[in-house]
């Protein structure tokens, strides 16, 4: 508790706590009400570290009447602030999935439910939902590697499988193939003058400098979408390779492990190869036997700009990988308030944010060199889940209800791909009771009083009502035709209105730096009054928001597929599990919808591309031109249908 103090500069000390809580007795009822929600399983060691950080950052217990033309209730800020320090202190981990601390700041956002008053909402008269995700992939046996039919290398010490292998056994030749990049408009293709179908290519990791302006490839600690793992992978994948092995020869720092982990190289949007690392000392020696210099053939490359791929004659490989994946159990926090009109309380209005971040920083994490410590993600999505308790209790403490009911919502899993949300819309009764989900996601660095609304036009008035009640805030609404990538698609995909509210991207998204001190507190009370407008208007209309297709209208680079210029029109679904591309639906009008795509459909060729994920999809486009006539082929209700798409230009 004395850590934490210490980071809050002296705002959580034990006088002014108390002052905060108010009397003896109201904490000593505080204290046994989260007692009492704290799962029995716990230790009393660490039941008692618990309710000691609880007391210290229980939010303040005063409220009153809301409206738009009063001044903001005393304490919001300070408040939100509480909150937000709380959910990115050390002690959470991250509030990783896999780590104990998220079940820290799980209890904490019931606790804040409870005590606001409302009703559980979860599973067996509880506020958790929980549900099962995928963190991360274990190596199991066998898994081997060997090199010309000698002695198997040792794992973990001379190699290891990457993440986003699949499990599987290949044998076959190796083959050098540079970068592993292909950029054909550009005039780069590792891939030029060498044939890898059906077997092994080695491929250096990075990408070669930049010669000018007008490259594709960035200048490090920046690096493109050519340098990253998913991208190398299909590319060998497209070009028939069996098998990829990567090798590092950029690697000088020794604090880093040279070898990755399969966390930060997994990758969940399908397996495309059998893939692996193998140390840089145990390649060049052997390559160095057969008259091969990975260095000499790096230097090359970089040095002229061309690729430098080769065979490498009598190098046969056998790689094996197995790989199991590790399951954690989730849980979603759900709090009801009861709608007060006997005509409209059986409909509902969900407000949700996601609780969970990076945890350790092994997976999604932006800086490699901050992996193993903890990214407290205060933005993303402190941020948005204290927005969503603040707005919770002031609610809830209004003199006269909403007509509807308002469901909060804490999605845990958003970070590994919205499963949480997913579970949370898939496991209603009805789907067709909630009227309208407001997410947020991203609301904790308000600048020059503008914020950005995705899905504005999803609904009927939607947007008119939105910067209407914006307008009175005094705060600016910038809208998104695109639907947006968070927890919100989840209820987009079944046809349900949905806004998501969001400040804006910065240099610290995804990294340890993103910390309390960087948010505007300020900026994020403002957030909470206008989701509080926008919510209360939602849930007493007497008409309920109906639903829209998004307008016809290219969307920015932001969100639907597309490459540079090009423009096909279809909305992913980034939640589904497929080997594919599953389309929450397609803009109306758009080269998508005149060829016949619709929602439901799993896209898995383009072309002569075969489509595993949205990378796929977006490198396939990206090859063509505004007037391109592709193929389609996509699978729908068990069969395949090939559909024939003009592409148009963007904007």
């Amino acid at each position: 508790m004395c850590e934490i103090n210490n980071r809050c500069n002296g705002s959580f000390a034990i006088h002014s706590t108390l002052q905060r809580h108010g009397t003896v007795q109201q904490q000593t009822k505080t204290m046994l009400l989260y007692n009492h929600m704290l799962p029995h399983r716990v230790s009393s060691k660490f039941r008692s570290i618990f309710l000691a950080l609880l007391v210290s950052f229980t939010p303040l217990l005063t409220f009153s009447g809301w409206t738009q033309d009063t001044q903001q209730p005393i304490g919001i800020t300070e408040e939100l602030r509480h909150d937000v320090q709380f959910l990115t202190a050390p002690e959470l981990m991250g509030r990783g999935v896999d780590t104990s601390g998220i079940k820290l700041a799980r209890d904490y956002v019931a606790g804040e439910f409870a005590r606001a008053g409302l009703r559980p909402g979860g599973d067996d008269g509880t506020f958790f939902q929980p549900f099962d995700v995928v963190v991360g992939v274990t190596v199991s046996q066998p898994s081997s590697l060997t090199l010309n039919q000698n002695e198997s290398l040792e794992l973990s010490k001379d190699w290891i499988p990457l993440g986003l292998s699949k499990s599987d056994n290949v044998q076959g030749e190796l083959v050098f193939a540079g970068y592993g990049i292909t950029v054909k408009e550009n005039g780069y293709d590792d891939y030029t003058g060498i044939n890898v179908k059906g077997k092994i290519v080695l491929i250096l990791r990075y990408e070669p400098p930049p010669k000018d302006e007008k490259s594709p490839f960035k200048t490090p600690p920046e690096y493109s979408v050519h340098a990253a793992l998913r991208t190398k992978a299909n590319n060998a994948r497209d070009h028939g390779a069996i098998g990829m092995i990567l090798v590092d020869l950029n690697h000088d720092n020794q604090d880093q492990p040279e070898l990755l982990s399969t966390g930060n190289s997994l990758w969940r949007g399908g397996n495309s190869l059998v893939a692996a690392q193998v140390r840089r000392g145990v390649l060049e020696k052997w390559l160095n036997s057969r008259g091969v210099s990975l260095n000499g053939l790096k230097e090359k490359i970089d040095g002229t700009g061309k690729p430098g791929s080769m065979t490498i004659p009598g190098a046969p490989v056998n790689l094996q990988v197995t790989l199991k994946e590790n399951h954690e159990r989730a849980e979603n926090v759900v709090g009801l308030l009861p709608g007060a009109d006997p005509d409209l309380r059986d409909q509902r209005v969900v407000i949700g944010a996601h609780y969970d971040h990076l945890g350790f920083g092994h997976f999604g994490a932006l800086d490699r060199q901050a992996e193993g410590k903890v990214h407290p993600g205060a933005d993303d999505n402190a941020s948005g889940t204290a927005v969503l308790m603040e707005v919770a209790r002031r609610i809830a403490k209004l003199p006269v209800k909403p007509g509807r009911t308002i469901v909060f919502a804490a999605f845990s899993g958003e970070e590994l791909g919205l499963y949480g949300s997913r579970h949370f819309i898939e496991h209603r009764d009805s789907t067709a009771a909630i009227k309208t989900m407001i997410n947020l996601d991203m609301v904790g660095r308000l600048r020059e009083n503008r914020v950005t609304v995705f899905g504005a036009r999803s609904g009927e008035n939607l947007s008119a009502l939105v910067t209407r009640s914006a307008r009175g805030l005094g705060l600016e609404v910038t809208e998104s035709n695109d639907v947006g990538r968070s927890d919100h698609m989840s209820f987009y995909s079944k046809k349900i209105p949905v806004l998501h509210f969001f400040t804006g991207t910065h240099g610290d998204y995804h990294r340890a730096t993103d910390t309390w001190e960087k948010l505007n507190f300020e900026g994020m009370a403002r957030i909470s009054d206008l989701v509080m407008a926008t919510a209360l208007d939602i849930a007493n209309s007497k008409e309920p928001i109906h639903f829209v297709s998004l307008p016809s209208r290219s969307p920015p680079k932001m969100g639907s597929a597309g490459g540079v210029g090009v423009y096909l029109g279809t909305i992913p679904d980034y939640g589904a599990v497929a080997n594919g591309v599953r389309l929450a639906g397609v803009s109306s009008g758009s080269p998508a919808a005149q060829a016949g795509l619709r929602e439901g459909d799993v896209i898995v060729r383009v072309g002569d591309k075969a489509i595993q994920n949205i990378e796929d999809l977006t490198d396939a486009l990206q090859a063509h031109k505004s007037g391109d006539q592709v193929n389609v082929v996509v699978l729908r209700a068990g069969a395949t249908v090939t559909l024939r798409a003009t592409l148009s230009s963007r904007g």
